[in-house]
């Protein structure tokens, strides 16, 4: 008998325990595709190409600004993409280039979420993560090759 109410107190113990699981996953996100326009303009010099959300412009500081881990494939035409972002209004979702052996500068903007390649309009354009619609879809970002100047050799 004691030993069963020993068991029994027990598994109590361990059912009321909580458990820190960590942090835990972000579960909201922006996601698009980065259509990249005059590819055969671009660049040798361009090594990497990443998404940034920002919730100030201009940023305030790194908490601001979030960004991809990984960079776009430069290869497609119009690779997806994804941001694990808070929920918040970001002001800016745009895409930046890195320079080959170069660090990252974010503020080298090759494409935003609201210009349009067609009319050459820049609309600005916010994106709303809730409680309710922790997903952003189709934010898609236009980039032009053409736009980046061709590099002069020293």
């Amino acid at each position: 008998m004691r030993k069963t109410l020993a068991l029994l107190f027990i598994l109590f113990l361990i059912t009321a325990c909580e458990i820190d699981h960590g942090l835990g996953t972000l579960d909201s996100r922006i996601t698009g595709r980065v259509i990249f326009l005059n590819q055969d303009k671009k660049p040798d010099y361009v090594e990497s190409v990443r998404i940034v959300a920002a919730v100030n412009l201009p940023p305030q500081s790194l908490g601001d600004v979030v960004f991809t881990n990984t960079s776009v494939n430069l290869s497609k035409d119009e690779p997806d993409y994804y941001v694990p972002a808070p929920l918040a209004t970001y002001q800016l979702v745009a895409a930046v280039w890195k320079e080959k052996g170069q660090a990252w500068n974010y503020s080298k903007i090759l494409g935003f979420y609201g210009f349009d390649p067609v009319n050459f309009t820049f609309d600005s354009v916010k994106v709303v993560l809730t409680k309710e619609q922790p997903v952003a879809k189709n934010i898609d970002i236009y980039c032009d090759w053409s736009i980046l100047p061709e590099k002069q050799n020293n």
